[in-house]
């Protein structure tokens, strides 16, 4: 089955000036855990319960539980490792930062015990949906043939044809890696034959924020509504650095180069989240909430360089375009144990999550037929993703305990494909006194068999790409840690 280089985990280019790809959607619709440490430490099943900033994100109806008004801030730690595998070969790598949690007001309006409405809230909020740091290697030895010979030669004669004066305008043929006979019309390099060594290391950075501002109510203490608008806004970056030399050859001195890419994706959109929560008895919590999809404006930058005997590349124009991330349906069910005046109280907490990621799509006014290309890949390789939240809280007085379990859906159509679903098994403390309360979460994240296509196969028999067929293996692992500071008024 035919399959495209953009199941891999980094940058991924076609030839010419264009360097979309069906991954980046995913890059935006795909959330992480992130967010407050209470959220963090419940691993995110707050749908039913509510009482906390990041409802806004999730189910806004949620804030409409509040009593008082709030300002919270969180700040942690984000560390990150990788482990690589291809033919037995391991590369590892990790990357700790400092990481932005929330910033987030809500302003509660109590219009007392005769109004059928008893509370409203207005909220604001930046709260960060997603961390894109990450840095991962892959070591690729004893190959056959080279990237040179599979992705750049043919495909240079095919693509300019006659065009003799673009071919040697090529950064490939300026940096060396290529030479060009005008008598025979063929090109030739030093990598045509031989065995050869491959490393590659992805450097990728970034954040996916929103801002949002909500409004929400609590109808006679049994039914919470709420409403969001979403303003989320991002920046991405993947610098990938492709490392290659012919470990077979000894007539030249030259006998490496390095290919060196990076992407930048800088995206802003918006959505709406509407949500409800009823409590038809005291120790029971129902909840659901939809969100439209977000319609994202993309500006697209790209850089390349190759060096071998000399040094060639630059940055291309800016390519604007657009794209949709997909509709997302949650259900929540809640119990509350125990009553307001016992010295233990409790909850636990579960929420569902469904998204179809085959529902993204990009829109390029001025390149219909990659934009058609593109959505077609999206169909073929996306499916619908479950998602599965736990969380339990144990409160005595001002101390709360809290444990959870997270499992986020794999957004590709099968693991045969790719696997990019995540496990997070979360704890956390807190304090809660009259004015100030403190929490801090911790957050253990598992990603397995995520599969990195090393780059796309030019056949020359139909001038057609075909993935490599033999793909490393990553395994990823995330280490949070969040504290949460939060002041009533």
């Amino acid at each position: 089955m035919k399959k495209i280089l953009v199941l891999a985990l980094g940058v991924v280019t076609y030839f010419g000036l264009k360097a979309q790809s069906e991954t980046f959607p995913l890059y935006y619709s795909q959330y992480g855990m992130n967010g407050t440490a209470a959220y963090i430490g419940k691993a995110g099943a707050i749908g039913a319960l509510g009482g906390d900033i990041m409802s806004s994100h999730y189910n806004p109806a949620g804030l409409g539980l509040y009593r008082s008004s709030e300002i919270t801030f969180s700040l942690g730690l984000d560390a990150v490792s990788s482990k690589t595998t291809w033919n037995g070969l391991k590369a590892t790598d990790s990357h700790p930062t400092f990481n932005y949690g929330n910033l987030g007001m809500v302003f509660d309006f109590n219009n007392g015990s005769k109004s059928s409405f008893r509370h409203v809230q207005l909220s604001f909020g930046i709260n960060r949906l997603m961390n894109f740091n990450n840095r991962t290697k892959t070591f690729r030895d004893n190959l056959s043939s080279s990237f040179v010979w599979d992705n750049v030669e043919q495909r240079l004669l095919d693509a300019y044809g006659s065009n003799v004066d673009g071919l040697l305008k090529d950064d490939w043929y300026l940096s060396g890696v290529i030479d060009y006979d005008t008598t025979k019309n063929e090109i030739s390099s030093l990598y045509d034959a031989g065995t050869f060594r491959q490393i590659r290391t992805i450097r990728e950075s970034g954040y996916l924020n929103e801002f949002s501002m909500s409004l929400s109510t609590n109808y006679e203490n049994w039914l919470y509504l709420g409403a969001t608008l979403g303003i989320p806004f991002g920046d991405y970056t993947c610098r990938n650095t492709f490392y290659e030399e012919n470990t077979a050859a000894t007539s030249e001195p030259v006998r490496s180069y390095t290919y060196t890419q990076e992407q930048r994706l800088s995206a802003s959109g918006v959505n709406i989240k509407i949500g409800a929560i009823a409590r038809p008895v005291e120790w029971l919590r129902l909840g659901l909430a939809i969100h439209t999809p977000t319609w994202y404006s993309v500006d697209d930058d790209y850089y390349q360089n190759i060096t071998e005997r000399w040094s060639s590349g630059g940055w291309f124009n800016t390519f604007s375009y657009s794209m949709q991330s997909p509709w997302r349906f949650m259900g929540s069910v809640a119990l509350v144990l125990g009553k307001a005046k016992d010295k233990v109280q409790g909850t636990i907490s579960m929420d569902y999550e469904y998204a179809n990621y085959s529902g993204m799509s990009l829109t390029l006014d001025n390149d219909i037929a990659t934009e058609m290309r593109l959505n077609n890949n999206i169909d073929d390789v996306f499916g619908g993703a479950s998602t599965i939240r736990l969380g339990g809280e144990i409160k005595s007085g001002k101390l709360r305990g809290r444990l959870g379990y997270a499992s986020i859906g794999n957004p590709y159509e099968s693991k045969n494909i790719n696997n990019a679903g995540w496990n997070y098994i979360t704890c956390g403390v807190g304090y809660k006194g009259k004015i100030f309360s403190f929490d801090l979460g911790y957050a253990y994240g598992t990603c397995s068999d995520n599969k990195y296509y090393s780059y796309d196969i030019y056949d020359l028999n139909d001038y057609t790409w075909y993935a490599d067929n033999n793909p490393a293996k990553i395994d990823t692992k995330k280490h949070l840690i969040q504290a949460t500071l939060g002041i009533r008024f």
